[in-house]
């Protein structure tokens, strides 16, 4: 081996080491942010929620539901005299119409037990264009709200847990979601779905967006039950402790 080669391997073998050696100041340092990293993330896992949801299907009806009544006008014998039109409000007694039957000569009539807001229409489909059909929509100042679940998952469920949904009438990035609390459930399965009632905080339906939705006959919507709120901690070691 020449004397340059001897120098330079003495020389590498000389910075090996020195690299090698690790200060001890920089090992403590580091320990010590890692360890403080840790206790930070541990401390902001308390304050972190990670909630736990069970999807629903909503269906909002109003307290009082419409009447309906259906004239079938398929025979020339009989004469129906309908004595409202779209429009008019009605009161209980109010008669609706008069239907004569040419072949007995009797006459009928037909009178409402409610008060609301007439609406007439047609038949629904081409069997039935000759019928006509008068609506009584009262006017509602509270609804029943039911959900329906899954059968998994179903046992957590629970009396006073918070339900937000939105109707798909009214869609959440517009209006808001609508939040309540579950106030019974039904201890029936029906076609595999379990189902339950919810209570708003008032007789209004208000969102989080401070805006009214207007009570209808019957509203459906889509939302989630919030099973639990534990902090990502908790869901770590709650096991633990």
């Amino acid at each position: 081996m020449s004397e340059l080669d001897q120098i330079l391997e003495e020389r590498s073998a000389e910075m090996e080491e020195i690299v090698g050696i690790i200060p001890s100041w920089i090992t403590r340092w580091g320990l010590t942010c890692l360890f403080i990293i840790a206790m930070m993330g541990l401390f902001v896992s308390f304050f972190i929620k990670y909630p736990e949801t069970l999807q629903t299907t909503v269906i909002v009806q109003s307290e009082n539901q419409p009447g309906k009544v259906t004239v079938k006008r398929d025979d020339a014998n009989q004469i129906f005299n309908f004595l409202v039109k779209n429009g008019d409000v009605v009161k209980p007694g109010d008669t609706l119409l008069v239907h004569i039957d040419k072949n007995t000569g009797k006459e009928y009539s037909t009178v409402t037990p409610m008060t609301g807001k007439i609406y007439l229409s047609n038949g629904t489909d081409e069997k039935n264009t000759l019928d006509k059909i008068i609506w009584v929509v009262p006017e509602s100042i509270g609804s029943e709200i039911k959900i329906k679940f899954p059968v998994k998952g179903s046992g957590n469920v629970k009396t006073g847990q918070i339900v937000k949904f939105s109707l798909h009438g009214f869609p959440s990035h517009e209006y808001g979601f609508i939040e309540g609390k579950i106030s019974s459930i039904l201890p029936i399965e029906i076609d595999g779905m379990h189902q339950a009632y919810v209570k708003l905080p008032g007789k209004k339906i208000l969102t989080s967006e401070r805006k009214e939705i207007p009570i209808m006959p019957v509203m459906q919507g889509e939302g989630e039950i919030l099973l639990s709120d534990k902090s990502i901690f908790y869901r770590i070691f709650g096991s633990v402790f």
